[in-house]
């Protein structure tokens, strides 16, 4: 059962990375707002029966594109940040420790008991 779990989520992590990867790759456009232009990225159809390639967001969604991808970049930058962290604290404190507690290994053994009575 856990197996199989393991597949499905496996497989949709690997459907929704294409799908993805194609939307930004596939339908990148730019609007000028103001004499700002933005460039974004969503699935639209560019050939509909309109001479004009253009299609318009309301100001609210611009607001969310641009609050999604700030949201993105920052956990992005966290996540990254983490991962260094944790990866120097392994390799130069926790292992560090290891190393030390290495040469104690003698307390493990049967070296520090009294001698036989007889």
């Amino acid at each position: 059962m856990r197996s199989r779990l393991k597949k499905i989520v496996s497989y949709s992590l690997l459907i929704l990375f294409l799908g993805y990867y194609g939307s930004i790759t596939l339908f990148t456009h730019t609007h000028t707002v103001n004499g700002v232009t933005i460039v974004h990225s969503h699935p639209y159809n560019p050939f509909s029966g309109e001479k004009t390639l253009n299609h318009q967001h309301s100001p609210e969604g611009f607001i969310l594109i641009q609050s999604l991808s700030h949201l993105l970049v920052n956990l992005s930058c966290f996540a990254f940040t983490v991962n260094v962290f944790i990866i120097l604290l392994w390799k130069y404190l926790l292992r560090k420790n290891e190393e030390d507690h290495a040469d104690l290994s003698f307390l493990n053994a049967n070296g520090l008991r009294a001698p036989p009575l007889k």
